[in-house]
């Protein structure tokens, strides 16, 4: 079965085998982007301006985080698409650059998009599950930490945010920091005296 230009995919890793890959590095070369999700964010882009195609292409890489990286090989026949369509319009600049813009025909087309299509999209502020696990998979091994590590900084992150709310919760989740930064504390203290002996 033949992908459409439309239907973009990470930047495959440089391996052969795929099935020898390790699970991680299998995960990278999943979609970013669910069917029609590539479509619908360049859509979102340009409803709220106008842009030249390497400015979506930076846009949408911010916006992932860093997780998605559209190549030219992959936007620029999506705008032709979408032009052919009569969802976007092209505007040639004195220097030769195209600006595109988005038509009333692409604006009612967003509006009509399918909700799955808006949920996969990175432009709504929400991130897929499978873009969500990328992300924090790269944190996590940005920060060097065990998946163990991981989850319990993250576990911390969202008692902090939780218990703001609250004087009570917050004076709570500090005791318990505190006793586990004192038996952290002995964990390493004890390993240090180990290795003097």
């Amino acid at each position: 079965m033949m992908k459409s230009n439309s239907d973009i995919t990470l930047m495959p890793l440089k391996h052969a085998d795929k099935k020898n890959r390790p699970a991680e590095k299998r995960m990278a070369s999943k979609r970013y982007f669910g069917r029609g999700g590539v479509k619908f964010a360049l859509l979102k882009l340009l409803n709220s301006e106008p842009m030249h195609g390497y400015q979506m292409m930076k846009s949408l890489g911010e916006q992932s985080g860093g997780l998605y990286q559209p190549s030219a090989g992959s936007i620029y026949p999506t705008l032709q698409m979408l032009e052919e369509r009569g969802f976007i319009a092209i505007k040639v600049e004195d220097n030769g650059k195209k600006v595109y813009n988005i038509t009333d025909q692409g604006r009612s087309a967003l509006l009509l998009l399918p909700d799955k299509t808006r949920r996969t999209a990175i432009s709504d502020g929400h991130l897929s599950p499978v873009a969500e696990s990328f992300r924090n998979e790269k944190i996590r091994k940005k920060l060097g930490l065990s998946p163990e590590s991981f989850d319990l900084f993250r576990l911390v992150t969202r008692a902090e945010q939780e218990a703001s709310a609250s004087k009570e919760r917050t004076m709570l989740l500090q005791q318990l920091l505190s006793e586990q930064l004192l038996k952290l504390s002995a964990f390493l203290a004890d390993d240090e005296q180990k290795s003097r002996l």
